[in-house]
């Protein structure tokens, strides 16, 4: 009696072609954000961030992710923001838009978490706040991309408040940056330290030309905020460049000794845009490849999974 050979997966019987590349591609992602989500207090590998970015845009992303224990654990919280910060900088342009109608869930992460004082409590709902301002930013400005790499012509009306608050939450007599669990900690300051370059280069371009076309006195509020926040990024910058976790992964900037003078228009030649290197990541090897077909039998029936209610959040 001849046989015949029967499908491995048994599952995809009846399913065209297409559906069935879509299907494995989505349990694949399912792999790469479990990896990159690990609930391991350490520094998100870049090998399994970049996997992610692989959907044209976010919406597997807050699909998967959100179905993770976001609300009971705070490193998975954690690593869940810095690789959508990553995704929404690096990832496709769709990942932008594709997160507006989730920023609902990150204000109640910050809801949640502020009530716990001590660990990652703190750090996760500013890291929250920081990325819905940086949705809402874009919203009101979509030709501006996620990176924030725009041309001198444009004009910006953002200034995000980076993470200044993460050295505080060290405890420096058990943590340090050549731990696991400050390098879990620290590791989204290069991105925020890539943003704040780029911003505060905007911002004294657009002072600049500002002050050439309107009388000083109607600036001077602008003048005091700028000097408060220049204190506080040339700090930032002091306290990162000194950290060894840093050493190789980022070249701090530095800003000038005296900030810019905007009443002395001369004073915009001296102006040197800060740029923050990150070397370039060598070349991952080669994982073993998953056969996803034999990752989930669709014949058989699943239990269901149970997604985190995370409510309609609060209202803008």
């Amino acid at each position: 009696m001849s046989t015949r050979h029967l499908p491995r997966a048994i599952g995809s019987r009846g399913k065209t072609a297409l559906e069935i590349e879509r299907e494995n591609f989505e349990k694949s992602q399912h792999v790469a954000i479990t990896k990159a989500i690990s609930a391991t207090e350490c520094p998100v590998k870049e090998k399994h961030a970049r996997s992610t970015f692989k959907d044209h845009g976010a919406g597997l992303y807050w699909t998967i992710g959100g179905k993770l224990p976001l609300q009971g654990n705070p490193i998975i919280a954690w690593k869940f923001i810095h690789v959508l910060h990553k995704i929404l900088r690096d990832g496709h342009p769709h990942a932008i838009p594709d997160s507006f109608k989730n920023h609902a869930i990150l204000k109640e992460l910050a809801k949640l978490w502020m009530h716990l004082k001590e660990g990652y409590g703190k750090l996760i709902a500013c890291y929250c706040k920081l990325m819905v301002e940086k949705l809402n930013f874009h919203r009101k400005n979509k030709e501006i991309p996620g990176n924030l790499n725009l041309s001198d012509n444009s004009f910006l009306r953002f200034v995000g408040l980076m993470l200044i608050i993460i050295f505080g939450s060290l405890d420096m007599s058990r943590s340090n940056s050549m731990t696991n669990s400050g390098q879990c900690r620290l590791a989204p300051l290069i991105l925020c330290i890539q943003d704040s370059c780029q911003l505060y280069d905007y911002i004294v371009k657009s002072l600049f030309r500002l002050h050439s076309s309107l009388p000083p006195d109607t600036l001077s509020g602008h003048r005091d905020r700028f000097l408060s926040m220049y204190k506080r990024l040339k700090q930032f910058y002091l306290s990162s460049s000194n950290l060894q976790y840093f050493k190789n992964l980022v070249q701090v900037p530095g800003l000038p000794d005296e900030p810019p003078n905007f009443l002395i228009a001369s004073d915009f030649s001296k102006h040197v845009k800060p740029v923050a290197v990150v070397p370039d990541e060598p070349e991952p090897e080669a994982e073993p490849e998953i056969e996803v077909e034999d990752l989930i039998d669709t014949s058989v029936s699943q239990p269901p999974v149970q997604v985190n209610n995370f409510g309609n959040g609060f209202p803008d």
